[in-house]
């Protein structure tokens, strides 16, 4: 049995899509927990309809607080041992349940399981897969032997719901990262692993990245990363600590990083302008990306370029097609 957490916050444009995805399910002994946080729109209303007439469905109504605190509430609500994730505007492929219950029975020791993603633009253009986390045990132990952090998209993602709990589930402070906060803490309990297989429609839209919110992701992954060498060593780390040394380092090194970082950031905005089809902007923030980190953006450009060839080869040849579109894009999450 499986309750699935999903957050909404205005999500009338997505939200009817992502339930019905849910309710089509191969695998039907689930509840969905809608959890909402103080939407203005007709969020409430679709709910309560498909509440309406099915029963598995919940409205869990919270006042706008976050979504660590909102989706904390959907994991003391829940009923069942593990908690799915899938957000108000994804869409789960018809066997994502029933693919991840057969995976949790056939190794007990996982405590957490993953999975590819095909990317779609806002109107459900499909775009490339992506794959991110460790595919066996032993990719999961080197991740843990070298404290790297452990990146596992979140919609794909369905973990125990007793040890979140009892690990205090979702940290508000890390809001933007809370996923993977949560899911390295998981790793100190049991394995974290993926299955290289498209599990949910990940819907990439909106507008740009802004530059508050993506330096605030940069520095909190860098935490856990951190975090998870101090451990390694036999230590800890708190995040205040971490942010305060981090704004104690001389200033040249501050505005390589600064650079470095709003650079990504407007590659990123680059490939949500592509998946948005707004081709001014998306040459204007490749322009910007091109002139402050000329090298890393040619490369990552280049990387894609290549891969969509590979991938068009294998598809056009009938061979190899899925592998190849589930190659990462090494550094880059997937952003909204």
């Amino acid at each position: 049995m499986i309750s699935i957490v999903m957050p909404s916050y205005n999500s009338s444009a997505f939200i009817r899509e992502a339930i019905d995805s849910v309710i089509a399910q191969t695998f039907p002994h689930f509840e969905l927990l809608v959890c909402d946080d103080g939407s203005t729109d007709d969020t409430i209303g679709i709910v309560e309809e498909l509440a309406g007439k099915d029963g598995r469905i919940r409205l869990i109504r919270n006042q706008h607080g976050g979504v660590s605190r909102n989706c904390n509430v959907g994991l003391r609500e829940a009923r069942f041992p593990w908690i799915a994730r899938l957000d108000a505007d994804d869409i789960a492929v018809p066997d994502r349940l029933e693919t991840q219950v057969r995976a949790a029975e056939r190794h007990p020791d996982v405590v957490c399981w993953g999975g590819g993603a095909r990317l779609i633009s806002r109107h459900g253009r499909r775009l490339r897969g992506t794959q991110l986390g460790p595919v066996n045990a032993s990719e999961f132990e080197e991740a843990r032997r070298t404290g790297k952090v452990i990146y596992v998209l979140g919609p794909t993602v369905m973990f125990r719901r007793d040890l979140a709990l009892e690990l205090g589930g979702y940290d508000p402070r890390f809001d933007g990262a809370e996923d993977i906060e949560l899911l390295s803490r998981l790793a100190d309990r049991g394995q974290v692993r993926t299955l290289p297989k498209v599990l949910t429609h990940y819907r990439i839209h909106g507008q740009s990245v802004t530059a508050h919110r993506s330096a605030k992701q940069r520095v909190l992954f860098s935490f856990i990363e951190a975090r998870n060498r101090a451990r390694l060593a036999g230590c800890d780390l708190e995040l205040d600590d971490f942010v305060a040394a981090r704004s104690a380092r001389p200033a040249i090194v501050r505005l390589r990083e600064a650079v470095a970082g709003v650079g990504s950031q407007y590659y990123r905005n680059t490939s949500i302008h592509f998946a948005e089809r707004r081709l001014f902007k998306a040459v204007g923030t490749a322009s910007v990306a091109l002139a402050l980190q000329p090298v890393t953006t040619s490369q990552r450009f280049g990387g894609r370029v290549a891969r969509g060839i590979s991938r068009r080869i294998a598809e056009a040849a009938g061979i190899g097609g899925r592998g190849m579109e589930l190659a990462p894009e090494t550094g880059d999450q997937p952003v909204r």
